[in-house]
């Protein structure tokens, strides 16, 4: 559930996610005049969890995971943290469902936008964990290299980093000027 804000910054990792994960959507909210469509958001048959670390979120563990009916239906707001906490109290779509937080991990590897602390993870960071808790680890590890790849580039791009340091997968030939 990306905010509208997030839908031209170059830095936002939800669109690649959803390009790397099959079974998944971006949906836009907050846009003016517009409401975000609803249908098929809670599916039956399906466990509707939102990945918020609210005061009343539950941590995401395996065996928490594993007491749960059915197949995971994961909701993920991309958004900052304001937007974010709007949001979640605001739309009705969401209102009901479940919270869970993600177990204390790594440090964040997203090195695009500044943080606070560096527990706060990007998008695309958090929805690899969760799957890593809820799938399997290997794709939590692909999602990550993904990620590694895109800061990395980026970060080339900007003139931040040397091709050289570029070690996830490199810098394609292409992308240099002859």
């Amino acid at each position: 559930l990306m905010h509208t804000c997030e839908e031209v910054l170059t830095t936002n990792t939800a669109r690649l996610a959803a390009k790397a994960l099959t079974n998944s959507e971006v949906r836009i909210h907050s846009r003016k005049d517009e409401r975000m469509s609803s249908d098929g958001l809670v599916q039956p048959g399906r466990t509707s969890l939102l990945l918020y670390p609210s005061p009343l979120s539950v941590e995401l563990t395996p065996e928490y995971a594993s007491r749960l009916a059915g197949p995971v239906n994961l909701i993920v707001p991309d958004a900052n943290w304001r937007q974010t906490t709007k949001f979640v109290r605001r739309e009705p779509c969401v209102r009901g469902l479940p919270h869970v937080r993600l177990p204390p991990g790594p440090p964040s590897e997203y090195r695009l936008r500044t943080q606070r602390s560096s527990q706060n993870l990007c998008t695309l960071e958090a929805i690899a964990r969760a799957i890593g808790i809820l799938e399997s680890r290997v794709a939590q590890a692909s999602l990550e290299t993904l990620l590694r790849v895109l800061v990395e580039r980026t970060l080339w791009s900007r003139g931040m980093l040397s091709a050289k340091r570029c070690v996830t997968a490199g810098i394609p030939p292409e992308a240099f000027c002859s």
